[in-house]
């Protein structure tokens, strides 16, 4: 006879482990940024589309929360046009630019993020390069940082491209992390 393991909440349910101490076991899988949502409403969209000059960026995020970290699942970069574009981190700026408020991806939820965003944003200047593309015209180019991409408090991260599109188009995707001491 094999070994049973109790399931840990007093009820009769148990999974067996054969003589071979084999243990058949299923699991369901969540990515971060759906378990956030989900269970402590803290993941959020930001979406800039614009007619961007060429010195200013289509979209500019900041993480102003000091108790979370801003976790970047993946930004989404495009254009109307062919062009090059890049994903940076800026140093001790301050955008200016249209305001752009986070939505929370609980559409039930009304909290708000942490965090301040511009579209066709000036006065950023790059510490940083993270990333280089490009897109043929009307394309949409998604990088997947799969929450590599952290931002601390009052670090930021924005997009630009490298020549002026008419119309440009970014996303950032992104949650909430408890920072942990």
């Amino acid at each position: 006879m094999g070994l049973q393991i109790e399931d840990g909440a007093g009820g009769s349910a148990g999974a067996r482990v054969t003589k071979d101490n084999m243990l058949r076991v299923y699991a369901q899988v969540e990515s971060e940024i759906s378990h956030t949502s989900e269970n402590y409403e803290d993941s959020y969209v930001w979406t800039a589309s614009k007619n961007i000059d060429a010195t200013d960026s289509i979209i500019w995020l900041r993480n102003d929360s000091t108790s979370m970290k801003l976790i970047i699942e993946c930004i989404s970069v495009g254009s109307d046009v062919a062009g090059s574009w890049f994903i940076y981190s800026p140093t001790g700026t301050t955008a200016d630019g249209d305001t752009i408020t986070g939505v929370n991806l609980n559409i039930g939820s009304g909290r708000p993020a942490s965090a301040t965003c511009r579209s066709d944003a000036t006065g950023t200047t790059p510490a940083k390069y993270l990333f280089y593309g490009s897109n043929i015209a009307s394309e949409t180019i998604q990088v997947n940082f799969h929450g590599a991409l952290i931002l601390g408090y009052l670090d930021e991260v924005a997009v630009d491209y490298t020549t002026e599109p008419a119309l440009a188009q970014a996303t950032i995707f992104g949650y909430y992390h408890s920072i942990e001491k």
